[in-house]
């Protein structure tokens, strides 16, 4: 069945004219001749531009090329809208000579060799000097092919006749040095290839197979193609080529091991750069397989009718493809109905062909079924490249002639091709919309149009384009997954951001990924080592940077901190009240029995002690470091030695009374301070030995940390020992020179009062000791101030809170006789 768009009557009437017109193809004039290209389209002018087409695709009648003959066709058009066009070229006429290749370079000779003949003459000169030499042709249009491109270039070369291509992609010939003459009008392989690559790399893909057909199109494109993919991290597991010389059933078994191969390296995506030809046959074979992938095509089929109109290619999976941009030519559909029903002007012809139809379409042989081809909307979009370079050529030879819009100036000069040339190089017009050039190697500044295969009427959907820079619609691709999900295709999954790759293999997409340790980070610039932090700088595992440490400190507003201020402020304020207390009442027996003035002394000390909690807040400086212990030990040290002598004096008066009285005096008077003065003094030497060995607030280390607490390092532990030791011991004596001693029946209990609050002192600092060591550096600072809070807590609840309690409550309890042991 033809298209829906031909009625039965229509499709009988063009089926038997257009079988009716085909004259056949003449090889020669005789069997044993080469094979000689027939022409195909002819026209006079005064300046003649030839036409290289693929009109049939082999010398054997019955081998129509729909595409090639509907871009032939295009150059005709083209032709004729120039000579009817009133601003380019005006009062000139370009005339034409076309012939068809039959996609073989043999036969490309004959017309080459016509179109280098002496214009007005069929013979070829040979000359020294061939600036004056002026061939048939100013410029030739196409041919379609590397290979036949490749037979005809160095001739054409020769005279430099402008050669533009309509489809010759192969990037050799963007080589100025050999083909100084050659041009195109679609983007060469090298920006395909760049494109293929971007897209691969822009779905993650790194593990794919990539066949090419057994020619220098293919073999080239897959060069470039393996190196480029290679610097952009892609792993290309296989690499096949499909025979182009082979026999059918030898072909067919080369695709079969080609396939066989890529579905034993498990990728999901496969790269097919091809002749339309060998596609052909390729996805034939992977039809029959029902093999599933995705498929990124070549401009040379992935658009071709051949290959939309194979039976179940719809089941192959996902065709993505780059294709020369393209856009419908304006008026050309209408012309091309217009020539299929010249062939064919009535029923009759289909048995005698007409003598007008004979004349200008000999040689063109239709069947049947290559009409719906020909007239298709893809197909159509061949002809834009065809037109493209015609008109590159027309306003090329309207700069040389200095026209205007209204005619040109030859002033009786000779025109010659490798001045149209010279012209060629410079074009810049609008075409489409789009200002149209060509680069210094002779490729055109236009791009690729992205596009997938669909359902749709015309059988695919653009989805993006690529012109240096890929602009993608990827909703508009049918992946066949659940939810549409791109399909992965990755040897080894993505390392994450932190990890290196250790490959595993010879391919650089099979890895492992390790993590970076602790010191060490992820340059985004090497995927297979981990650096060293510069000094200064540390990392965590898995980093991909380094940093400056950060150093943390109790803070004023911290909670924990402002709790332990709280409880600070009302030790302060008891043991000032008290202070204040004893002060009033310092001739009272109470205060006498408590020590007299010792007693003042040692609330003095708590009040010290209290203070020296605000040294432990705030960024640590050296001051502060200096401070912080000596004047909390030495506070400690000033109130824990009055309790020594005064533990020493209720035991000599409770358990020693037969000691004279001359020496407890000496011990209540001279003695008391000598004692105490002696126990500060032996504590300083231990303060000033900490201040002298603490000079700095953190050890002069190298950096292994993102975040350390800063605080007061204590660097000497036998000074900082011998401080809070040396108070333990003074607490100790106390305890043990009381924990027995008993007062008299009637008498205060004084030394009950020292053994418990040096008993309360004692256990929290053994307590404190294991703490302290097992605490993280930002805790230890907190311990020691709940200690130092509690233990002053405990001193005042155990030996001054009695005392008060009896001067505000039991004033009555606090007569001579009841402190009359203690002030004797």
């Amino acid at each position: 069945m033809l298209q829906n768009n031909f009625s039965l009557k229509e499709m009988t009437l063009n089926t038997i004219l257009l079988l009716g017109f085909s004259v056949g193809f003449i090889l020669g004039t005789a069997d044993n001749q080469e094979p000689v290209a027939y022409q195909i389209f002819k026209k006079s002018g005064e300046f003649m531009i030839g036409g290289l087409f693929p009109v049939h695709t082999t010398v054997v009648l019955f081998s129509l090329n729909p595409t090639g003959f509907l871009q032939a066709l295009a150059m005709r058009f083209t032709l004729e809208e120039i000579n009817n066009s009133t601003t380019l070229l005006p009062g000139e006429s370009l005339g034409y000579e076309m012939y068809d290749t039959c996609l073989n370079s043999l036969v490309i000779i004959h017309p080459v060799l016509r179109f280098l003949t002496r214009d007005g003459t069929e013979n070829i000169e040979i000359q020294c000097n061939l600036t004056e030499y002026r061939t048939k042709v100013m410029a030739v249009i196409g041919p379609s092919t590397t290979e036949i491109a490749t037979a005809c270039m160095k001739l054409l070369s020769t005279l430099l006749i402008p050669q533009i291509s309509y489809s010759v992609s192969a990037d050799i010939f963007s080589d100025k040095s050999i083909y100084p003459s050659f041009y195109r009008t679609v983007p060469s392989d090298k920006k395909q290839v760049e494109g293929m690559v971007t897209l691969i790399s822009y779905f993650k893909w790194n593990w794919i197979a990539a066949v090419a057909s057994e020619d220098d199109y293919g073999e080239t494109a897959l060069r470039q193609f393996s190196s480029t993919a290679m610097a952009n991290g892609i792993c290309i597991a296989y690499e096949g080529l499909i025979p182009l010389y082979l026999s059918g059933t030898e072909t067919r078994m080369a695709i079969e091991d080609m396939l066989d191969k890529i579905e034993q390296t498990d990728v999901k995506v496969v790269l097919v750069f091809a002749t339309l030809t060998q596609s052909i046959a390729f996805f034939h074979e992977v039809i029959m397989r029902n093999m599933t992938k995705v498929w990124i095509g070549s401009a040379s089929w992935v658009l071709s009718q051949s290959i939309l109109s194979l039976p179940g290619i719809e089941r192959v999976g996902t065709v993505i493809g780059f294709f020369p941009r393209a856009q419908t030519v304006s008026g050309f559909g209408q012309y091309l109905k217009k020539v299929v029903s010249e062939m064919y002007p009535d029923q009759s012809s289909f048995q005698s062909t007409s003598t007008q139809s004979s004349a200008n379409y000999r040689g063109i042989d239709f069947e049947v079924d290559k009409l719906p081809a020909i007239l298709h909307p893809v197909t159509e979009l061949y002809a834009q490249s065809v037109y493209t370079a015609v008109y590159s050529v027309a306003h090329a030879l309207h700069n040389l002639l200095n026209c205007d819009s209204v005619k040109c100036n030859k002033e009786n000069t000779t025109i010659y091709p490798w001045k149209l040339l010279e012209e060629v190089r410079k074009v810049n017009f609008t075409i489409f919309n789009t200002t149209f050039g060509f680069d210094k190697n002779g490729n055109p500044n236009t791009g690729y149009d992205i596009v997938t295969h669909s359902l749709t009427d015309i059988g695919f959907t653009k989805i993006g384009s690529y012109n240096n820079v890929m602009d993608l619609n990827t909703s508009l691709i049918d992946w066949g997954t659940k939810a549409n999900k791109v399909p992965e295709s990755q040897c080894s999954g993505e390392c994450l951001p932190g990890q290196i790759k250790r490959v595993k293999g010879t391919h650089s997409c099979c890895f492992d990924c390790i993590d970076c340790q602790e010191g060490m980070f992820h340059s985004p610039a090497d995927d297979y080592e981990c650096y060293p932090c510069p000094s200064g700088q540390w990392s965590n595992t898995r980093s991909t940077d380094c940093s400056d440490p950060t150093y943390l400190y109790l803070k004023w507003t911290d909670i924990s901190v402002i709790v332990l201020l709280l409880l600070t402020c009302i030790l302060l304020f008891l043991v000032l009240g008290t202070l204040i207390l004893f002060v009033k009442n310092r001739n009272t027996a109470i205060v006498q029995a408590s020590g007299g003035n010792m007693s003042l002394f040692a609330l003095v000390s708590l009040l010290a002690v209290g203070t020296s909690m605000f040294f432990f807040i705030g960024k640590p400086t050296l001051t502060m470091c200096q401070c912080q212990q000596p004047l909390l030990s030495i506070g400690f040290t000033c109130c824990l030695s009055t309790f020594s002598v005064k533990a020493l004096q209720v035991m000599l008066v409770t358990d020693f009374k037969g000691v004279p009285s001359k020496y407890i005096q000496f011990l209540k008077t001279q003695g008391t301070w000598a004692s105490v003065i002696f126990s500060i003094l032996l504590q300083c030497l231990f303060c000033m030995w900490h201040i002298q060995s603490n000079q700095h607030l953190t050890p002069d280390e190298q950096v292994t940390f993102l975040s350390k607490y800063l605080k007061c390092e204590i660097s000497n532990v036998l000074s900082f020992s011998l401080m809070f030791g040396y108070n333990g011991i003074l607490a100790l004596m106390s305890f043990m020179l009381n924990c027995v001693a008993q007062a008299p029946p009637g008498q205060y209990n004084l030394a009950r009062d020292i053994t418990f609050s040096m008993l309360a002192y004692l256990l929290i600092w053994i307590v404190f000791v294991p703490c302290y060591a097992e605490l993280t550096d930002g805790n230890q600072p907190l311990l020691q101030m709940i200690v130092t809070l509690v233990s002053s807590f405990g001193i005042m609840l155990g030996y001054f809170f009695p005392k008060c309690y009896i001067l505000l409550v039991k004033p009555e309890m606090g007569t001579e006789e009841y402190f009359k042991i203690y002030n004797n």
